[in-house]
């Protein structure tokens, strides 16, 4: 594994590289890091190579100027990791995101589609608008309930205590700044023009990502399909990494 900085639109942008063979980019979910995809990274088979970048303003990466003060969207985000793509020179990438990541995911189709060859979108949609703003802003990144809340039935206590490590060790500002971008994503009406191959996952314990939410997204674009994960919630890389791994894997080998 390789860790890197570029710098991308100002910004320092953190990121790692691991493996050869087919790229693979990997965007976590909100408040948190590129960590959260280490074990199921450890779990793929060989013949993917896997680029996994902090978001602006988490785990390595630095924030943009005046971050205390200015919000940023979904659409700052994947402008972010357009501009990582063009300097990388990657093409025929596997997109694959989870939660706030997914929504980066579709917005990068809408961007950069001609270098995206699938994308898979885990735990979101074209819209997002889950939560009650006065929750957000009172939210607690090491908040154990939170956690048990978010992950499925058969999420181990180990991998709810790696999510709150990794998510407690961020900034809380920049994780309730993540939760309003992604209580504001709404691309509904640009889902039809998007021309990629793209995987909708839903985990079925997840009480954030509706199948409501799934289908009417899916219905929306013009070559997708999506599919209902038993026992995973909203953390499925770190739930069961494992499991999902194999998930990942036989989606690409089988996307055509």
């Amino acid at each position: 594994m390789v860790g890197k900085y570029s710098k991308i639109n100002g910004l320092r942008i953190y990121y790692e590289i691991d493996g050869d063979g087919d790229p693979m980019l990997l965007l976590h979910t909100a408040g948190t890091d590129g960590r959260v995809w280490r074990k199921m990274i450890e779990s793929l088979p060989a013949g993917y190579k896997t680029i996994v970048p902090d978001l602006p303003g988490h785990g390595k990466s630095w924030p943009w100027t005046n971050w205390r003060k200015t919000r940023v969207d979904v659409r700052f985000y994947a402008d972010a990791i357009s501009g990582l793509v063009e300097e990388l020179n990657l093409d025929r990438i596997v997109l694959l995101g989870c939660s706030i990541g997914a929504d980066i995911a579709l917005m990068l189709t809408t961007i950069i589609g001609n270098r995206i060859e699938l994308a898979i979108c885990a735990e979101g949609a074209g819209k997002t608008n889950t939560f009650v703003e006065q929750d957000i802003l009172k939210t607690d990144p090491g908040s154990v309930e939170r956690a048990f809340d978010f992950c499925g039935r058969d999420a181990s206590k180990d991998s709810i205590e790696d999510l709150i490590w990794i998510r407690s060790s961020n900034n809380r500002d920049i994780y309730i700044g993540d939760l309003l971008a992604w209580n504001n994503f709404d691309i509904m009406a640009k889902l039809p023009s998007i021309n990629n191959k793209i995987i909708l996952l839903r985990g079925e314990d997840d009480p954030v990502v509706s199948e409501t939410m799934i289908r009417d997204t899916s219905a929306k674009l013009k070559h997708s399909k999506y599919m209902t994960m038993s026992g995973f919630g909203h953390y499925p890389m770190i739930e069961k990494p494992a499991e999902f791994a194999k998930i990942v894997d036989s989606i690409i080998k089988t996307r055509d």
